[in-house]
């Protein structure tokens, strides 16, 4: 595992998770481990505490889970032979008073979940559907799930014109029972990405060869609410990419006013499933050369912090504040260099999923995954600790590059 820490470690203590596991980093890159034979991976959620990590190893072989409290990675296969081929969503439910990890993936070409109660030493049968025939599931932050019900939602497709799509949920004791729901879909095509815990899905509905703006709303009829919502042009082109846990904050891509067919990276607030607000995320001055600017694709479950790529000319992995009171922007790869923590990683290239913590004096982080090359040519799944900086800090996003950050301790 490749961390290193340039400040006196602190000795951290996690939010209490509804496992018992406290996290121990502060300011840290670490390569995630693959599993078995496997040459390369990608980090693709996180839990909303920052404490479990899954992902994908290998060309779509293996799907991981890795606990970031000990750096060890475990494949996901369960004692009936079930092998995950990829992990994308995973989340906290409690079902009989048990607290359980909850995770989505794919299994023999199907959809389905997983389930570990003691940090995957062990894993419940899969969840599959065998007759189940909508098998596209989001590549990032797929599952939405609260430790306060035993309820989680998952979204699927065809991914093809003409054909619905699901926001599904599962419940009860495991192997739990699926209750479906879909929206059907004509002269074009939907697919979803982000799922929140309310029951919320997010993604886009592609009507005459343009993407726009779409939610998915579980409301328990057997088709879910739905609706279109603006971009930063006023119109309704783009695609949201994550949403907070409640529902209530989605990040996505659009155009704005002029821009054509390039797209920018924006934050909207709803109530309900009316928009009440929608600003455009902070980019560097060199962002160019691509027709997405920048892409956030995940987000932390107050919808207080997003992830994803800033184009600077190639793909850079970025975290954005977007509290009223610290808007900004962070490119991973300057911060880790600067901070003497970047080790054999060439770039940083995609962040998929943030988690949050805080540590016995109240320092706030975030904990983030997702994939980047290292050693020059290998591409590998990372996760990074980022103390968050006072709104008196000085500015993360300066002309042209990323200032030094001084950390000072949060109230």
């Amino acid at each position: 595992m490749n961390t290193r820490l340039t400040k006196t470690t602190l000795l951290c203590a996690a939010l209490a998770t509804t496992m018992g596991i406290t996290a121990a980093h502060a300011d840290s890159l670490s390569l995630i481990p693959t599993v078995l034979t496997d040459t390369s991976n990608e980090g693709r959620a996180i839990t909303a505490d920052g404490q479990y990590i899954v992902g994908v190893s290998g060309a779509s072989a293996h799907g991981f889970l890795y606990s970031v409290s000990s750096g060890t990675t475990v494949n996901i296969l369960t004692p009936q032979g079930a092998q995950s081929t990829v992990a994308t969503g995973i989340g906290y439910r409690t079902s009989g008073g048990q607290s359980q990890l909850v995770i989505a993936g794919m299994s023999s070409g199907l959809v389905g979940e997983f389930m570990t109660a003691d940090g995957g030493t062990t894993f419940g049968a899969a969840r599959r559907n065998a007759t189940y025939t909508f098998n596209v599931l989001p590549s990032y932050n797929s599952l939405g799930a609260s430790a306060a019900s035993d309820a989680y939602y998952v979204s699927t497709s065809k991914g093809t014109a003409n054909n619905p799509v699901y926001l599904n949920q599962g419940a009860g004791t495991w192997v739990p029972t699926i209750t479906y729901s879909q929206k059907g879909i004509t002269g074009g095509t939907a697919v979803m990405n982000g799922v929140s815990a309310s029951g919320r899905s997010v993604g886009y509905r592609q009507v005459t060869g343009i993407r726009n703006n779409y939610m998915l709303t579980w409301n328990g009829t057997g088709t879910p609410a739905n609706n279109f919502f603006n971009g930063l042009d006023a119109t309704q082109a783009g695609e949201a990419t994550s949403v907070s846990a409640d529902g209530s904050v989605v990040f996505g891509r659009s155009p704005i006013t002029g821009s054509g067919t390039t797209w920018y990276a924006y934050k909207a607030t709803f109530t309900g499933t009316t928009e009440t607000s929608i600003t455009q995320l902070p980019l560097y001055a060199d962002t160019g050369g691509s027709v997405t600017m920048a892409a956030p694709y995940g987000c932390t479950a107050d919808g207080l912090f997003a992830v994803g790529m800033d184009y600077r000319g190639r793909e850079k992995a970025v975290l954005w504040l977007t509290k009223p009171d610290n808007t900004q922007v962070i490119d991973l790869t300057e911060y880790a260099t600067i901070n003497g923590i970047l080790g054999n990683w060439t770039r940083l290239t995609r962040a998929y999923s943030v988690g949050e913590t805080t540590d016995l004096a109240g320092n706030e982080y975030a904990v983030i995954t997702g994939v980047g090359v290292y050693n020059g040519t290998d591409t590998r799944g990372f996760v990074m600790t980022v103390m968050i900086p006072e709104p008196t800090t000085i500015s993360l996003l300066a002309l042209g590059g990323l200032a030094m950050l001084v950390h000072r301790r949060r109230k």
